[in-house]
């Protein structure tokens, strides 16, 4: 085989290993997921709506901030209470993280509603669970908390 014709095959496998290379590699480019898009929102763009299951116009008000209504998991609300509301003695059936951003939520474990059965958490508190005890809760000023539903972990 002449130099040149060796040089000429030698380029065609050159040029096959490259396209080679390149077709194995732009699927695992595309495979790669882009970073979820960055989402604010800052107050004035929060829809507030009547909590209708606490007691419809007592003043409660929620906004979904993340997720919808009907997510099994990985959503958040905001939840807006007037000063002195109070929300029934009830159980939320999921680990929940709490983070309370204005006024002091107060969280009341004792059925008869004993001040000494009372967990106050002002503004910057955070809680999690809440999955099975029962406990009402009880707002000191306004009081705008997030309510975060994580995933369970696999």
């Amino acid at each position: 085989m002449s130099s040149r014709r060796r040089t000429a095959v030698h380029m065609k496998w050159r040029f096959l290993a490259i396209g080679l290379a390149l077709t194995l590699l732009l699927p695992v480019r595309a495979a790669v997921a882009e970073p979820a898009q960055t989402i604010y929102t800052v107050p004035q763009d929060i829809h507030w709506l009547p909590d209708p299951d606490k007691a419809g116009s007592s003043g409660a008000y929620y906004a979904y901030v993340r997720g919808k209504a009907g997510d099994a998991c990985d959503w958040a609300t905001m939840e807006k209470f007037p000063d002195g509301f109070v929300y029934p003695m009830h159980v939320n059936h999921a680990y929940l993280l709490f983070t309370v951003i204005k006024g002091t939520l107060v969280i009341g474990f004792d059925k008869d509603r004993a001040s000494a059965g009372e967990r106050a958490l002002p503004a910057g508190s955070f809680m999690q669970g809440l999955a099975a005890e029962p406990h009402y809760g009880r707002a000191i000023g306004e009081t705008i908390f997030e309510i975060y539903a994580p995933c369970p972990k696999k």
